[in-house]
């Protein structure tokens, strides 16, 4: 049975979680923070009836605690940049929780043009090579059944509408259709919430919501979207291998078996990842048994599934596993730009995790980011990595790591001048920010040990 604490740190008592009593506790080890404790002040003792709000915070159990107050947000990269000096108090930065969280490219009013039919906008060209849960056949035979006289709530159509969607966003031209077909997705969308068996059609057109809302939206309403499609394909009963199915489930005959487990292990990378970067609980469908894709998917894409399922903040890694997931990761042969960038996104969450001193950050995910803000290629990694590698730069504070932070700067500046949106420039003006705040501490060190001497 496991002592109380008699004091806990300032950061412990405003996040209600359990403190261990020592400088700097652990949780305040793991999430970067500050470990600062107030001076106990005489107080009148109270009434046994009424407990003090330490007491309260005591009676928690500590696994629940750390699970939701500290464990859910070891992965996040936004923790790593709050506990460099980014917070909430900077006076130049409005969102320091949304820093290099996407491009945000719908902040900006779309230009108008010509405005072109839906089958003139419908592309997955860009998503296809990357995640590939879609049938390209499918989706050609769904395009050529089209007619006006379909039902909005169609299923057919939810696919379509989310394919424009995404499409849009790859464009290198704004389509004035673009709002109006979002707008027609989330309403099919929630319409297929009230259903009591939903079918593929409808979980595939989530997943693609799922998709623009992250190359696009906020965190939380990227977050909600991904927890809800995993709900959707409980519902539909998706994560059990098909052999174990003894109930009705969505009876899509058009989907083969392989075809499903892909949609499933993409969705739930999805809600993993979001999870991890947004420091939240991910969705795990109770009694889950599909297997992983034995077709279409390569020895890679199999590494990367583990690797990240290997990440969940309640397991405990000691550095031993975590160098052997990192050597995982380095050996991994990917052939696409947005591959490269979601390797080195394992890679960073590695080193938020790994914490030592002597590594140094590879230039590769950089080279790819700049290289896919080039092509306007509008993946979130390109201004999430650049700002992840600069806050890692910054935490192994080393001379071979502080010497690489100018060249993640420059990439940030490039695809600053690139987009050019108010998310962009905000993630341009934190790192900043955390660079100087980085200068001015190592003035101040020299400062203290120039005094001494």
């Amino acid at each position: 049975m496991s002592t109380k604490t008699k004091h806990a740190c300032s950061s412990c008592r405003s996040m209600k979680r359990k403190c261990d009593g020592q400088h700097p506790c652990s949780n305040c080890v793991k999430t970067d923070q500050d470990c600062v404790y107030n001076k106990p002040s005489r107080k009148r003792r109270r009434s046994i009836t009424a407990p003090t709000e330490q007491a309260r915070d005591d009676l928690q159990t500590g696994p629940a605690v750390l699970r939701t107050g500290v464990l859910a947000e070891i992965n996040s990269g936004a923790i790593l940049a709050k506990g460099l000096g980014l917070s909430s108090s900077s006076s130049s930065i409005e969102r320091p929780r949304l820093c290099s969280w996407n491009l945000s490219l719908r902040d900006n009013t779309i230009g108008c043009y010509a405005e072109a039919p839906l089958t003139q906008v419908l592309s997955i060209s860009q998503v296809h090579p990357v995640y590939n849960f879609l049938d390209r056949a499918m989706v050609e035979r769904a395009i050529l059944s089209m007619s006006p006289d379909q039902p909005l709530f169609d299923p057919a159509h939810h696919v379509l509408l989310g394919i424009a969607a995404v499409a849009c966003l790859f464009s290198d031209q704004p389509v004035d259709l673009e709002p109006r077909i979002v707008q027609y997705a989330r309403g099919a969308l929630e319409h297929s919430t009230t259903l009591q068996l939903p079918t593929v059609d409808h979980i595939v057109g989530w997943l693609l919501r799922v998709i623009y809302l992250r190359l696009t939206g906020s965190p939380n309403a990227t977050w909600i979207a991904s927890c809800t499609l995993m709900h959707m394909i409980e519902t539909a009963r998706l994560h059990l291998e098909p052999s174990n199915v003894c109930v009705p489930s969505s009876g899509d005959s058009s989907y083969s078996p392989q075809l499903k487990k892909r949609i499933y292990y993409i969705a739930q990378l999805f809600n993993t990842w979001i999870s991890y970067d947004y420091g939240r609980c991910r969705i795990i469908p109770r009694g889950a048994s599909c297997s992983l894709p034995a077709e279409d998917w390569t020895a890679d894409d199999i590494a990367i599934w583990r690797l990240t399922d290997s990440l969940d903040p309640d397991r405990n890694l000691d550095s031993t596993d975590l160098e052997n997931l990192l050597l995982q990761a380095s050996e991994l042969t990917l052939s696409h730009p947005a591959l490269e960038l979601k390797r080195c996104n394992i890679a960073l969450c590695i080193y938020r995790r790994l914490r030592v001193s002597g590594r140094v950050v590879s230039n590769t995910g950089i080279d790819k980011a700049t290289e896919m803000a080039r092509r306007h290629s509008p993946w979130w990694h390109i201004v999430n990595v650049p700002f992840q590698t600069i806050c890692v730069l910054l935490a192994i504070d080393t001379r071979a790591s502080l010497e690489r932070v100018g060249k993640s700067l420059s990439s940030l500046r490039l695809i600053a001048g690139i987009y050019g949106t108010s998310a962009i420039n905000e993630t341009f003006v934190a790192a900043r920010s955390l660079i100087r705040i980085h200068m001015k501490r190592k003035k101040e060190d020299y400062e203290k040990i120039n005094s001494s001497t």
